[in-house]
């Protein structure tokens, strides 16, 4: 087995295996029971149908009335039987599909947002793309595919067996005739069938083999296009601001023309394959029948045989062409587990990453918080920011200032643990409550309760205590529609975002509370009003504030500066307050 055949096979394994390990699993595997019971059903009910052709054509051409009227009542049992398998064997299959869908995708999102991977998988160079699609998409297609193929191919291979007998025990044999004698082939329609699907196997999968690439890069393609409309509607104020109709435009359609591109593609190749198995199709409808011709024309069978034979070949070529029929729909799921291990593999390659970054951050039993030796660093590997020795402690109010670019919000991602390139050595007070309050606040989609609860959930925070920090904040106004759903990242300009994340910080009461930027929307009044909101409701709270406005210097007693100077990394340092700037 090749290399490359061999990981695919353990990463499918991989993706098919926990939820079939999993608490969920008895649940699942007596739904599974029941389904392939059912599935093998369909074989039963199959080949009592071909028997009951034989009889039924056989009544006809004997004009067996009595024969033919008792065929009918068969019939409708058999019918009826059927309809009943079918309802059912759809129902449970959705059962199960949505309750496996359900577990990989609370599994997979936990993956994600386990140790922060989420955002660690974006820094890296080769990070997948359009996760979002991974989790709603190619799970729902992966769950749809394993189970509709698996079953497909296990009701095939029972329907070969039990159609292959048949057809043994009615299969004439077939001579030959050579000089001197000739060659008898015996159950010579079996044979037939079997070489038959193999050849069309063989071709199909020459032909459309390039459909597995083709599908993975139309997925691809597709959601960077889906993803450049989101990202357009997300924007719309600033767009409209600068004008950019235009170039939104051409950079919607650049994306366009990727799905264009690769779909012509697909299309050729399907083409292609379409025209192969349509002709495959169509050959298989007369080719049982002239095989079995001579016999009849013989007088050796008789017509309800002929049907049964000709059905009986139907089936088993049918089983044996199952690759060629399914072969579209292989090349789909074979991109969708590609696509869903790469992503799993990503968020591998992100924790791994996180075990193996040289930043420590330590939760310790103390008051304050040490930065040690620390030099941070960009992904790509340039230095940004270096310094030693430097404590924050209970109670401090601390601004940190520098040039644009020199590593401010890095440093405070590198408090947060979340950034992993570099060198650090930081201890931070155990079992303390922190808040990052960034400079364009996340609202979460739902209620302005919830937005505001955030991180908290929404029933923890009192609707009495929402109101009263909004209004606290100035956002009064939009206390009756505290329990309204809307897009509120949208609906509220960006000053109002930020003076809604002041209000959180009330609600949340932290014991050190991070600003980045937290206020730089707002106008110089409102901006003083935040800060000394902040300060009287928040008096045991300690503050780290980065900040280009040197008004916000007076709610600070300490200042940390990073200094750079020419092309080298910026050094951390402490100044005076006095000199922010």
């Amino acid at each position: 087995m090749k290399p490359s055949t061999r990981r695919f096979w353990k990463d499918f394994f991989d993706l098919l295996m926990p939820f079939w390990r999993s608490k969920e699993k008895w649940p699942a595997i007596g739904l599974l029971v029941v389904i392939v019971a059912l599935t093998l059903g369909a074989v039963f009910l199959s080949v009592q149908f071909s028997f009951w052709y034989n009889r039924f054509y056989q009544a006809l051409q004997d004009y067996n009335q009595a024969a033919f009227w008792r065929e009918i009542a068969i019939f409708t049992g058999l019918a009826t039987v059927s309809v009943l398998r079918g309802v059912y064997a759809t129902y449970l299959g959705q059962w199960l599909r949505i309750r496996w869908r359900r577990w990989m995708t609370d599994h997979l999102l936990s993956e994600w947002l386990a140790d922060r991977a989420y955002y660690r998988q974006q820094l890296t160079t080769g990070a997948t793309d359009n996760p979002d699609q991974r989790i709603s998409e190619d799970i729902q297609q992966f769950v749809d595919g394993t189970l509709t193929l698996s079953l497909s191919f296990l009701g095939n291979v029972v329907n070969l067996a039990s159609f292959a007998v048949i057809l043994w025990g009615l299969a004439a044999p077939l001579t030959i005739p050579l000089p001197g004698g000739g060659i008898t082939i015996p159950h010579f329609m079996l044979w037939a069938a079997i070489v038959y699907a193999i050849i069309g196997t063989i071709l199909t999968h020459v032909i459309g083999r390039p459909l597995i690439r083709l599908s993975f890069q139309q997925q691809k393609r597709e959601a960077d296009f889906r993803f450049g409309l989101v990202r357009f509607r997300e924007n719309t104020e600033a767009i409209a601001l600068y004008s950019g109709e235009p170039s939104e435009r051409q950079g919607l359609l650049r994306l366009f023309g990727g799905v264009m591109e690769n779909y012509y593609q697909l299309m050729s190749r399907t083409k292609k394959l379409g025209f192969f198995t349509s002709a495959y199709g169509q050959a298989s409808a007369v080719f049982p029948g002239i095989l079995v011709a001579p016999q009849y024309f013989a007088k050796t069978i008789e017509l309800g045989g002929v049907v049964q034979v000709i059905q009986a070949f139907g089936n088993v070529q049918d089983s044996l062409s199952w690759f060629v029929s399914a072969y579209s729909t292989l090349a789909d799921y074979k991109a969708t587990v590609d696509r869903l291990t790469g992503f799993r593999h990503s968020l591998e390659d992100a924790r791994a990453q996180a075990r193996s970054a040289e930043i420590a951050v330590a939760a310790e039993p103390r008051a304050d918080l040490a930065v040690g030796s620390v030099q941070l660093a960009l992904p790509d590997g340039p230095a940004l920011v270096e310094g030693d020795g430097l404590s924050v402690r209970p109670g401090d109010r601390l601004l940190l200032t520098g040039p644009s670019g020199s590593g401010k919000s890095t440093l405070f991602r590198a408090l947060a643990g979340i950034w992993p390139f570099g060198r650090a050595q930081i201890r931070i007070p155990q079992d303390a409550r922190v808040l990052f309050l960034p400079q364009r606040p996340y609202l979460p989609l739902g209620t302005l309760h919830a937005a505001v609860a955030y991180p908290a959930k929404p029933e923890e925070i009192s609707a009495e205590s929402a109101t009263e920090a909004l209004r606290a904040v100035d956002l009064g106004h939009l206390v009756p529609a505290l329990e309204q759903e809307e897009y509120w990242a949208r609906r509220l300009s960006p000053g109002e975002q930020q003076r809604l994340a002041v209000a959180r910080a009330i609600l949340a009461k932290p014991d050190w509370l991070f600003l980045d930027e937290a206020t730089s929307a707002l106008d110089e009044a409102t901006e003083q009003r935040m800060f000394t909101l902040l300060r009287d409701r928040l008096p045991g709270t300690t503050w780290l504030t980065i900040s280009h406005d040197p008004k916000v210097a007076a709610f600070h007693d300490r200042r940390w500066r990073i200094e750079k100077e020419g092309a080298g990394p910026g050094r951390l340092v402490e100044a005076p307050v006095a000199a922010a700037a």
